[in-house]
């Protein structure tokens, strides 16, 4: 068991170091989503209660085949990118491989292949998570929501593994399964395996706090993450721990912890945009803007946008005191605050 449960944790650190090297060097297409506020959170919270105790009134098969479906979507846009983009040629290649590697491990499914299954289950699904995870961190998904999650996550995982029996249910429905949503290395009683949601926040946060805080945030949450999973590994291997564990219990704090340190230390974190245009680092809510910035003009202007505009006689795209976008006509400017990032509809004035 001792080496079921390094193996485990040799995973989700390289997972977590897939995330950030895909996070930072690929641009995914932006959802049509809008801004991400504190009420799409308790939605994305209300789901993950929810679908539980769904699945457990579902046969085992038609578990399987929506976890398959979704598990499908998620490569297909995880992949899209490398292969020439969201759409076009790209996509579409992108979407073949997509069914052709699910297919290939539902068909493994029929002929009894367990390992098989375990091991592309697994690949399938760490390569969905990087992709999620970083649809949502460049699509305005803030350090502030990832611990408000965090947060709720902790009390849902407290009372659903360790307070009732909804995830050891859940657990023993999907075990087994194609595309089952358990980073599983073995299936023995009891299993070794990290739960989907676990995983998601130990790849997210790492990711959310490079854009928001910077490099030095990042690794410390990816540390963290890892750091967490193992002390929890530990216990198991020592005999500490011999039932379900609710990780969210340990992560969650820990992720509010590092929020809390980064926003008291940094201040304002970086919106998408400001980290689309490469602006170095958060800025400080003590700081004080520049003299003759502020006697000009009091927009703020992370990415040196406006310069630009001037020299071409072109236009700013603002947001909330800040430009976001520039272009040598108001149109463009628009079309490059989107292109930045931007989650609300910008104000167009001239440079």
């Amino acid at each position: 068991m001792s080496a079921a449960l390094i193996g485990l944790n040799v995973c989700v650190a390289a997972i977590t170091l897939l995330g950030l090297g895909y996070f930072a060097r690929v641009r995914m297409p932006r959802p049509p989503v809008g801004k991400y506020e504190a009420p799409d959170v308790l939605v994305v919270m209300a789901v993950v209660m929810v679908a539980p105790l769904l699945y457990l009134e579902l046969p085992r098969t038609a578990v399987a085949v929506v976890f398959g479906l979704v598990l499908c979507a998620a490569l297909q846009f995880t992949l899209a990118p490398l292969l020439g983009g969201g759409g076009g040629r790209g996509g579409l290649r992108a979407a073949v491989l997509a069914v052709l590697a699910v297919a290939a491990t539902g068909g493994l499914a029929l002929t009894d292949r367990t390992l098989a299954v375990l091991v592309l289950t697994d690949v399938l699904l760490a390569v969905a998570v990087v992709g999620v995870a970083a649809m949502w961190a460049q699509s305005g998904f803030r350090s502030v929501h990832a611990a408000w999650f965090a947060g709720l996550l902790a009390v849902y995982d407290l009372v659903a593994t360790a307070l009732t029996s909804v995830m050891d249910r859940f657990a023993a429905q999907v075990m087994g399964l194609p595309f089952a949503p358990l980073l599983a290395v073995t299936r023995g009683d009891p299993p070794v395996a990290l739960g989907l949601g676990d995983l998601l926040l130990i790849v997210l946060f790492p990711l959310v706090a490079a854009k928001a805080y910077g490099r030095a945030a990042a690794l410390l949450a990816g540390a963290l993450g890892v750091l967490a999973s193992s002390a929890i590994s530990v216990l198991f291997a020592t005999g500490t721990l011999t039932g379900a564990f609710p990780l969210m219990v340990v992560l969650g704090p820990l992720i509010v912890a590092q929020h809390l340190y980064w926003r008291g230390r940094l201040g304002r974190e970086r919106t998408t945009a400001q980290w689309r245009a490469g602006a170095v680092a958060a800025v400080p809510a003590t700081a004080p803007a520049p003299a003759l910035r502020a006697a000009l003009d009091p927009l703020a202007d992370p990415a040196g946008l406006r310069e630009r505009a001037r020299a071409a006689g072109g236009w700013v795209a603002v947001v909330d005191g800040e430009i976001v976008g520039a272009g040598p006509s108001a149109g463009s400017a628009r079309r490059d605050a989107a292109r930045r990032g931007a989650g609300a509809v910008p104000l167009v004035r001239q440079a």
